[in-house]
């Protein structure tokens, strides 16, 4: 999904970067005002990360005191030097790009989950002062990244290292209460207003889009992120049945509009708004807009990444997650309002999976990811769709990709996490 627009914004920044000389220093990367601060961003946190593995080879050398005020003086004069010279040869150069390009994409559609994934990368915790360290690589949505630096900030994390540890869970948490509380007052014109960066990043790359207007379906992945099921729903109503390819705000503040009478029209009288839509505006009647757990399929594969380097990942043995047992399952009420065995729930959510897998996909996802062996393939299925909520479905579904040394964001897995997810929808 959005390859050309993938390719553009490559070739765009290989003509601003590349060069025949051995090396391009930082340096000369962070001064290029044809460069995108976005991008910038990335490289200046990229040497940023060098200069934390400098440090800690440093301070794990037990023969020398390295807390002697002589040698931390030093070491900081150091340190800026690292960062004056620092330089990129044409490999580690055209990895970085590669990395900053994806993920850039990916942030703008789906900031949730990026976060997640690019953090953590599959690991169930990370050292506060490394997930201090990798937000630094993201430009764009800074209510998000400076929200979580506000939090750290309160539990007196400055970004030294610590032995303080944060799990994936805690920071979906802690993702979701920013962004819920960065959304519970918007109007709609707020919320849509939120979209700007990807509008302006298309606007940018993309010469053939219509002015003032983004792919519908990446409207659809933001929305989905952010669990605003209703409106991304209609959305894809307009795209695959009236064809609507391109989405502009005004359009977008329609559908917004239109969502919002319909759901007062059939629930008159419920109460609440959940955090995760925006406010209607003050002219409108004040009426919830319904939320489900974000999808989970990345919009393009993103840079292989360990927590050695968000660029060079591919480089380092993706990283080992030791056993855990799976989340427990939850049943769920059915149409009747009571509620449903386990068992015939999982049952009817593996009928649905194999609905929505052919032959040909199915066949794809033994031979690529259960090296043919159909009854693991069976029993992965069962024990993922056991749970009860998509939410919680997606969580052993990271864990299985983890334990396994899958790459999630690999084109085989996004079709598999994206067939499991519809199970849910």
């Amino acid at each position: 999904m959005f390859e050309k627009d993938l390719d553009r914004a490559r070739k765009a920044l290989q003509q601003q970067l590349t060069t025949t000389a051995p090396y391009v220093s930082f340096a000369h990367i962070s001064r290029n005002a044809e460069v995108h601060l976005a991008y910038r961003t990335f490289f200046g946190a990229e040497v940023a990360w060098w200069l934390y593995e400098e440090r800690a080879l440093r301070t794990s050398n037990p023969r020398f005191d390295t807390t002697d005020p002589v040698l931390t003086e030093l070491f900081a004069k150091l340190d800026e030097a690292y960062i004056r010279t620092a330089r990129f040869d044409h490999e580690e150069l055209a990895a970085t790009m590669e990395a900053a390009v994806k993920t850039r994409l990916n942030f703008l559609c789906r900031p949730r989950t990026t976060l997640k994934w690019f953090v953590f990368r599959g690991e169930p915790t990370k050292p506060l002062h490394e997930v201090l360290l990798r937000l630094n690589y993201l430009h764009d949505y800074d209510y998000l990244t400076n929200g979580i630096r506000s939090w750290a900030a309160l539990r007196g994390a400055d970004g030294s290292p610590t032995m303080e540890i944060l799990s994936i869970v805690e920071f979906e948490r802690i993702v979701e209460k920013i962004d819920n509380d960065a959304i519970l007052d918007l109007s709609q014109k707020e919320f849509v207003k939120m979209l700007d960066p990807l509008y302006e990043y298309f606007a940018e790359i993309n010469p053939e889009a219509p002015p003032q207007t983004i792919p519908t379906e990446a409207a659809i992945i933001f929305l989905d992120d952010k669990g605003a099921v209703p409106i991304s729903q209609e959305l894809e109503r307009l795209l695959y049945r009236e064809d609507m390819r391109w989405l502009t705000r005004t359009r977008f503040l329609e559908v917004i509009d239109k969502v919002i009478l319909e759901i007062e029209e059939q629930g008159a009288g419920q109460p609440t708004q959940p955090a995760n839509s925006p406010q209607p505006d003050t002219d409108n009647p004040d009426t919830p807009v319904s939320a489900e757990p974000a999808m989970e399929h990345p919009v393009v594969p993103a840079p292989a990444a360990t927590m050695h380097s968000a660029a060079n990942g591919a480089d380092a043995a993706e990283p080992t997650v030791p056993a855990e047992p799976y989340p427990p399952a939850q049943s769920e009420p059915d149409d009747a309002g009571t509620r449903t065995s386990a068992v015939h729930t999982t049952s009817a959510r593996i009928e649905r999976f194999h609905r929505e897998a052919d032959a040909y996909l199915q066949q794809r996802f033994l031979d690529g990811l259960f090296a043919g062996n159909l009854t693991r393939m069976d029993e992965t299925v069962a024990e993922i769709l056991e749970a009860g909520l998509w939410r919680d479905a997606a969580s052993r579904l990271d864990l299985w990709f983890a334990r396994q040394g899958v790459d999630p964001n690999s084109s085989l897995a996004m079709d598999f996490s994206h067939t499991l997810h519809m199970v849910y929808r």
